[in-house]
């Protein structure tokens, strides 16, 4: 009891010895009070830089451009992935999991935990039944696929079908309210069009960015970009699988590729052909697979001096049989 008296006599002294101190200096000016702020006057600019009048064809592009980005994003989705992995248990071992093993796995190199791994990317809806185009490598060898529609539902997707080699895949959702967009011509499309991405980069749904078609077809490209079309649209990761869409709110291209040395954009994407997207569309909905052609022949190129004719050309050294090639011979025979 008496430490306690001690105690709170302690805390009166050291107060009042403040308070005197504050007040001594307070009244010898030693003391600096912070000045009393006072409002600031500001006025903000009334009139634009520039009379709207002289920009009107500016202010009717951004209107069109604005309708054009409303009516296609209902169409397109985000694709969420999740894949399970399996890991092992390396260090804390008790003597029990050491002789039989941890429960739910086994010790000699099986796995004992797992560890979902989720993915994101983007697709868009070109059926009235629901089937929505993405790429392979999105929804490749994962264990559940959902897609989150534009108004936030999130709904259970299927795969339909995919092809590696296109890097396409076909998925299906139930939703009698889907809005699909159509799918154009891309042998129509020239470099210099006006082109939109419109996709999920890093989880940001619903992003557009803009530009051109920068160049179309490579010929004498020994890789696949040869067939793809190029834009100088920002494509990011998590583009994979949205749409290019032209002035008219169709689909001329499905994001696929960035050349980049960082890892994101730098002006130079790729877009698998709309026509070729419809090819394979159709093929895996009737067949289940992609059914490409053929002709069916070897052949090696022509030696020096083996040519009859003035041009350059291949000799065939054999048709297979069963091929297109075969039964194109047969008719001529």
């Amino acid at each position: 009891m008496k430490n306690l008296a001690k105690f709170l006599l302690f805390v009166l002294v050291v107060s009042v010895g403040i308070s005197l101190l504050y007040d001594y200096r307070l009244k010898h000016g030693k003391l600096e009070l912070l000045p009393r702020r006072t409002s600031e006057k500001y006025t903000f600019a009334s009139e634009p830089a520039i009379n709207p009048k002289e920009t009107a064809s500016l202010e009717a592009l951004n209107q069109e451009r604005r309708a054009l980005v409303k009516s296609v994003i209902p169409s397109v989705v985000a694709v969420k992935t999740s894949k399970k992995i399996g890991i092992r248990r390396q260090y804390g071992l008790g003597p029990f999991e050491f002789f039989f093993g941890s429960p739910g796995g086994q010790f000699n190199g099986q796995p004992d935990q797992a560890l979902v791994q989720n993915s994101l990317g983007s697709g868009v809806v070109v059926t009235n039944e629901g089937h929505i185009i993405t790429n392979n490598h999105v929804v490749d060898q994962v264990d559940e696929i959902e897609v989150q529609l534009s108004d936030g539902r999130t709904k259970k997707a299927r795969l339909v079908g995919a092809d590696p080699q296109l890097d396409l895949a076909v998925l299906k959702i139930d939703d009698p309210g889907v809005k699909p967009l159509k799918l154009a011509d891309s042998d129509t499309v020239q470099p210099g069009d006006f082109v939109l991405a419109i996709g999920n980069p890093f989880a940001l749904q619903e992003t557009v960015t803009d530009g051109i078609i920068s160049w179309k077809g490579r010929p004498d490209s020994t890789d696949v970009r040869g067939d793809l079309l190029q834009t100088n649209a920002a494509i990011n990761p998590g583009n994979s699988g949205g749409p290019l869409i032209n002035l008219r709110g169709e689909v001329i291209g499905i994001n696929t590729a960035i050349a980049s040395t960082t890892g994101g954009s730098q002006g130079v994407g790729f877009a698998i052909p709309s026509n070729t997207v419809r090819t394979a569309l159709e093929s895996l909905l009737k067949h289940g697979r992609i059914i490409r052609r053929y002709l069916g022949i070897q052949t090696r190129a022509v030696r020096p001096g083996q040519s009859a004719g003035d041009g350059d050309g291949v000799v065939v050294e054999e048709v297979v049989p069963g091929s297109p090639a075969r039964s194109q011979l047969s008719r001529i025979c």
